[in-house]
C-alpha cells in the first residue's frame, strides 16, 4: 500500500468537521421511510426498532430465515455493501482511517459518502456522492485491501451517481445505475446494473449471488461477481464463505478471491469478525496474497459513532509470502439511515 501523503491540514480539517457534526447531534437520527415493497434487511422487534440477532424469536422464523436475519444484522453493523446497496435511506457517513503496514508505512484517509433518497418515482431513486478513496459497491468496505480488486481499484476518484431501485425484496433485488467518476478533472461516465438473488439451500445454508455489470466510457466493460454461502453456528455466530471475481475489458488478468469469515455479535453495540482472504489473479494464474484479519467494531458514546480496530497479517507473493503485519484504526460517524 502506498502512502498517499495526505497533508496534515486535510486530515485535521476532516477531524474538525466531524467534531462539529458530532456536537450538533444530540440524539441518533430518525430512520427514513422504507420502500413501498417489503425491504430486505428488516429485523422484527416489538418496538419497531433494530434488535440484536439473539433476540429474534427463533420459534417464529424458520432456520433459513434466521440465517438471513443474522446476515442482515451483520451486514448493517459492519456497513457492508450487501446492506448499503439495497436500502434506500438518506444518510451521511464520514470515515477517518489510519492503516499501518510493515515496509509500507502509515496511510491516513478522510472519506465521506452521502446517500439521498429522492422523493420521486415512488421513492425508488437514490442520489449518491462518494469522496476519493471511498469504495464503491461490491468492494469490501471493511478491507484494507479488497481481495478481488485489480491494482488501482481503490484509486483516488470522486463518484456521483443516480441509482434506480427497481426491486428490493428478500429473495431478489434489481438496481440500475448511471454515474460519473472523476479522476482529477477528467469525467468518466458509466451506466450499469446490479442483480442479487438469495436462495435458501436447506435449513442450515443460504446462498446469495450478486452480479454487477458496468460500461465505462474510458475503460469499457467491467464485470464483478460474488457468490456467498452462509450458515449460523452456535451462539448466533454467522459463517460466510465468499467467492468474488472482477473482469475488466482493458486488463488481461482476472482477479478473484476466496474468503472465509466468522461473525460474532457480542451485544447490540459491538461485534467481531474473523477473516481469511486468499487473493488470486490470472495471466499467469497465481496466488497473489493471503490476508488474515480480525475486526472489532464498537459503537461508542452515540449510536451513530463507531470505532473499529482491525489487526491483520498478510502474505504477499511479491515478498515471497513473508508475513507483513498491519493494523487499521477507523472512526466512523453516520448521520441518518
Amino acid at each position: 500500500m502506498k502512502d498517499r501523503g495526505i497533508p496534515g491540514v486535510d486530515v485535521f480539517g476532516a477531524i474538525a468537521a466531524a467534531a462539529v457534526l458530532v456536537s450538533l447531534s444530540a440524539a441518533p437520527a430518525r430512520s427514513a421511510d422504507p420502500l413501498p415493497e417489503t425491504p430486505i434487511y428488516t429485523i422484527p422487534s416489538p418496538n419497531n426498532e433494530e434488535t440484536p440477532p439473539g433476540t429474534v424469536d427463533k420459534g417464529h422464523a424458520g432456520a433459513s430465515e434466521r440465517v438471513r436475519l443474522l446476515g442482515a444484522w451483520v451486514d448493517r453493523f459492519f456497513a457492508d455493501e450487501n446492506y448499503e446497496a439495497e436500502v434506500n435511506n438518506s444518510w451521511l457517513r464520514i470515515r477517518l482511517d489510519s492503516f499501518s503496514e510493515l515496509y509500507e508505512g502509515t496511510d491516513m484517509d478522510a472519506r465521506a459518502r452521502i446517500h439521498l433518497k429522492v422523493p420521486a418515482l415512488n421513492k425508488r431513486l437514490r442520489f449518491e456522492i462518494l469522496s476519493p478513496g471511498e469504495p464503491d459497491d461490491l468492494q469490501a468496505t471493511g478491507d484494507a485491501d479488497a481481495g478481488s480488486q485489480p491494482p488501482g481499484a481503490a484509486e483516488e476518484k470522486t463518484t456521483a451517481a443516480v441509482s434506480y431501485i427497481y426491486r428490493a425484496l428478500e429473495e431478489r433485488s434489481i438496481i440500475a445505475r448511471l454515474g460519473l467518476d472523476f479522476d482529477g478533472y477528467t469525467p468518466n461516465p458509466y451506466v450499469g446494473g446490479r442483480y442479487r438473488e438469495l436462495v435458501p439451500i436447506n435449513d442450515d445454508w443460504n446462498f446469495r449471488f450478486t452480479q454487477r455489470v458496468r460500461f465505462y466510457t474510458l475503460e469499457g466493460l467491467e464485470s464483478r461477481t460474488s457468490f456467498d454461502f452462509e450458515r449460523i453456528l452456535e451462539e448466533d455466530m454467522l459463517f460466510r464463505t465468499s467467492l468474488n471475481g472482477t473482469w475488466l475489458q482493458e486488463d488481461p488478468d482476472y482477479f478473484y478471491s476466496l474468503g472465509f469469515a466468522l461473525f460474532r455479535p457480542l451485544d447490540e453495540n459491538s461485534a467481531v469478525e474473523y477473516q481469511v482472504i486468499n487473493s488470486f489473479r490470472t495471466d499467469p494464474h497465481r496466488l497473489d496474497r493471503i490476508t488474515v484479519r480480525l475486526r472489532h467494531r464498537q459503537k461508542i458514546w452515540r449510536d451513530w459513532l463507531t470505532f473499529e480496530i482491525a489487526p491483520q497479517v498478510s502474505f504477499p507473493d511479491d515478498r515471497n509470502f513473508e508475513p507483513m503485519p498491519g493494523i487499521l484504526f477507523r472512526l466512523e460517524a453516520t448521520f441518518g439511515g
